[in-house]
């Protein structure tokens, strides 16, 4: 499936996006001395769909494989952890 892309950068929990998505790719930035963590969730029914983790001190980057992790009810970020920021790419 080809389709446009949009890059969001986030700092803290709340919404990304507000309707339909997918979930294409993610990059987490942890500057700190501890693990950090993100939690993406639906918009509509809060069923989390990711969770990803990025070692102290480091950068992690995920490319998802196929067609991504489809959001039905659109996106957002419920848990936001020890990151400096994360860039999600998603279907706009």
């Amino acid at each position: 499936m080809k389709s446009d892309v949009k890059a969001v950068r986030v700092t803290a929990t709340g919404a990304v996006f507000a309707g339909r998505t997918r979930l294409r790719g993610i990059v987490l930035a942890n500057n700190t001395a501890s693990a950090g963590a993100i939690t993406l969730q639906d918009n509509t029914d809060s069923t989390t769909l990711f969770q990803g983790d990025a070692p102290a001190g480091d950068v992690f980057a995920l490319n998802i494989p196929e067609d991504g992790i489809v959001f039905p009810g659109g996106m957002k970020v419920s848990a936001f952890s020890n990151l400096t920021a994360a860039t999600i790419l998603l279907d706009k």
